[in-house]
């Protein structure tokens, strides 16, 4: 009889096993033919650890949030800095993490297919994570822009910040194509995310000079 933490285990191993898939054909292309052949297993052990392919890909979803959430311990770290230093560190953090999960990039894609073609599980995703996740943000550059956190402009600099982070840590290959060089210069000396705080700022407090 296997453990409780055999049983974790294997959940783990179906997750990442079928997160690919999801993240590449979204929940509507993937049978659950094509998830019990990825997973490697049976279609008894699959319903014994998710009741529905619904569960499956929620709990895929969610952990994939899970590896992308600013943890208690680092929020209270960045709270306790100078809040526009707290948001350089949180850029240049962002733009590192896309770097190291290129390799098993099936989260990141997960996440942002779920914002084009929302699921059943979206409205929880969002309370969950999104929301929380750009309310803390919101709350660090609303403090370095002197701003209320519910300000639109603080709300349009969390977006900006968010779409920059994921255009140049996803489309590195497009960038290099129409603006040669421009992805190695801006790797130098954290160039790129000093601009990209920068430019958050700026969208939070058009009217004010923030230094690059």
């Amino acid at each position: 009889m296997g453990t409780p933490k055999d049983s974790e285990k294997t959940r783990a191993r179906l997750i990442e096993a079928v997160g690919s898939l999801f993240a590449e054909k979204g929940f509507n292309g993937v049978t659950v033919r094509e998830i019990v052949s990825a997973a490697n297993t049976h279609l008894s052990a699959l319903n014994y650890h998710f009741s529905s392919k619904d569960a499956l890909y929620r709990e895929v979803l969610l952990d994939a949030c899970r590896s992308d959430t600013i943890s208690q311990s680092d929020q209270r770290l960045l709270l306790g800095l100078n809040p526009g230093e707290a948001l350089f560190l949180m850029v240049k953090e962002s733009l590192k993490n896309y770097t190291s999960q290129k390799k098993n990039a099936w989260r990141i894609i997960i996440l942002s297919r779920e914002c084009r073609q929302p699921s059943k599980a979206f409205d929880e995703v969002v309370e969950s994570y999104f929301r929380p996740e750009t309310d803390f943000v919101a709350r660090i550059i609303a403090s370095a822009s002197n701003r209320m956190e519910n300000d639109y402009p603080v709300k349009f600099a969390v977006i900006t910040m968010i779409g920059l982070i994921e255009t140049f840590s996803l489309y590195s290959q497009l960038i290099d194509a129409v603006a040669p060089g421009m992805d190695t210069h801006y790797k130098k000396k954290d160039r790129l995310a000093r601009q990209i705080t920068h430019l958050v700022l700026e969208a939070a407090d058009p009217k004010s000079k923030h230094q690059k």
